[in-house]
């Protein structure tokens, strides 16, 4: 995979607080899996790596916070470098 080519991406980590769900939309560059990248980054959300992934609530829990996995984009790296002014890179 070394060799792979990096790649520029918008991921979305979904999060259900009680009554309230909101997504957050954010901006990464991998050689690797872009979904894998994602979970990694949905299991750490709210400061908890330890997590692990509830497959009934389809997601990673931080006390009473069902944090996961949205959606991930592939963009083209310009588009990355306009979206990092106003989006989190992580």
């Amino acid at each position: 995979m070394k060799n792979q080519k990096q790649k520029h991406y918008i991921g979305t980590i979904d999060e259900r607080n009680g009554e309230m769900e909101y997504n957050t939309d954010y901006l990464f560059k991998t050689r690797g899996c872009p979904h894998k990248y994602n979970h990694k980054v949905a299991r750490g959300w709210r400061y908890d790596e330890d997590s692990e992934y509830d497959k009934g609530a389809g997601g990673y829990w931080s006390d009473n916070n069902l944090i996961s996995v949205g959606g991930v984009q592939e963009i083209p790296a310009s588009h990355f470098a306009i979206l990092k002014k106003y989006l989190s890179v992580l």
